[in-house]
């Protein structure tokens, strides 16, 4: 389980963006709809998500998502190595740590 949560974050990591747009790289019309070390978040319509470490101003994740559909975030703040891999991947300490989630609706089809 711990090796499944470090590779997780590892991955999200990897799924950061370099098109900075707006305030940490979030695209502009983006609103804020959540945050914290547990998201359990429903899209109210397509668009994309992005789950912003804001004291970095780091993206740990960006995700499509449907209408309906469920962001789920979770880091196991107990858990010493997630902890320290999430620290070395965003140069926060995790208690400094803010975690905001935005999201942007996709543009209407014609």
């Amino acid at each position: 389980m711990v090796a499944a949560g470090v590779v997780g974050l590892l991955m999200i990591a990897g799924c950061s963006t370099t098109a900075f747009l707006g305030r940490a790289g979030v695209p502009r019309g983006a609103k804020v709809v959540g945050g914290g070390f547990a998201i359990d978040w429903e899209a109210p319509t397509a668009g994309t998500a992005y789950l912003v470490e804001e004291t970095s101003g780091k993206i740990i994740e960006t995700r499509s998502l449907d209408e309906d559909e469920t962001l789920d975030f979770d880091v196991d703040l107990s858990d010493d190595e997630v902890v320290q891999v999430f620290e070395r991947i965003t140069g926060v300490e995790m208690k400094k740590a803010r975690l905001v989630l935005y999201f942007k609706p996709s543009p209407a089809e014609e």
